[in-house]
Formats: C-alpha cells, sequence, structure tokens
C-alpha cells in the first residue's frame, strides 16, 4: 500500500511540472510553412519571421495564415451586409468546431474612436456562413464554447 501510494505521489508530480508544449510562432504561405521564434508586424504592414539565423519578410498578399503570441490569424474575405465585398483581412481565429470556425474581425474607424468588432462564421472551406447578432449570440456561443463564456454580439 505504501508503494502504490508513493508512485502515485510521484506520477502526480511528474504531471504537474510537466511544461505544456506550445505551438511556436509560425507563417503558412501558399507554398510552405515557417517556424519562428517570434513573428511580428513590420513599419509597411509586412509580416516579419525572427529566427535564428535570420528574417524573412512577408507581403499580406503572400500570407494565408500566421500564429503570433499564441493567437491564430487566417486571411477572411471581408463580409458587409452578409456578402462578401471583395477585400480580405487577417481575422483571429477564436474557435472552431465541427467544420466550423468563429472569427474575430477587427475594424478601425479612425483615431479616437473606438474599433468595431463583428464575429464571423465561416465553414472550413473559407466560405462566410454567418454573423453573430443579438438573436443568435446565445445559441452561437453555447454551441461553441458551452455556457461558461460569452461573446457580445453587435
Amino acid at each position: 500500500m505504501k508503494k502504490a501510494t508513493i508512485l502515485i505521489v510521484i506520477a502526480l508530480a511528474c504531471a504537474t511540472s510537466a511544461v505544456k508544449a506550445e505551438v511556436p510562432d509560425y507563417v503558412l504561405t501558399t507554398d510552405e510553412v515557417t517556424y519562428y521564434d517570434r513573428v511580428r508586424v513590420g513599419i509597411t504592414s509586412s509580416l516579419v519571421g525572427i529566427g535564428k539565423e535570420a528574417r524573412s519578410r512577408y507581403q499580406a498578399e503572400d500570407i494565408v495564415s500566421f500564429r503570433r503570441d499564441g493567437r491564430t490569424y487566417s486571411r477572411m474575405p471581408v463580409i458587409k451586409n452578409n456578402k462578401p465585398n471583395g477585400r480580405h483581412s487577417f481575422m483571429e481565429l477564436k474557435a472552431y468546431r465541427n467544420g466550423l470556425s468563429v472569427y474575430k474581425h477587427v475594424e478601425h474607424q479612425g483615431s479616437g474612436i473606438q474599433p468595431a468588432e463583428t464575429y464571423l462564421v465561416y465553414n472550413n472551406k473559407g466560405e462566410y456562413v454567418l454573423t453573430f447578432t443579438r438573436q443568435n449570440y446565445k445559441t452561437l456561443n453555447q454551441f461553441f464554447w458551452g455556457s461558461s463564456r460569452v461573446l457580445a454580439a453587435k
């Protein structure tokens, strides 16, 4: 009995001290995925991947997705009046379930004005499905996060 108790205590100590492996920052282009120590936004709106050996610069139109500071951003079509307007923007991936993804789109309105945040749902082909609204946000929150997390709707 003592041996079993000691083994359980050792196993618990090892499990609690284990470091959770994190996905490193990366840049995904149409050709390749490149991992970096750090990814940052450059002065000219380009993305800069910083590694041990070198730095790489990417233009926005060449990037499909990137991960920075533990958050994933993907280039998605901008939606106005429930239709794509022909532009694309990098949106933060907030949740994924059953082939549907929730992205947060932040639109800056100008200096001194609070940016507009919109939560959009896309399917796994990148096609727009719906927008979080006052009428549907409770149901969508329940579907994607359960009752513990609540996103506001516009």
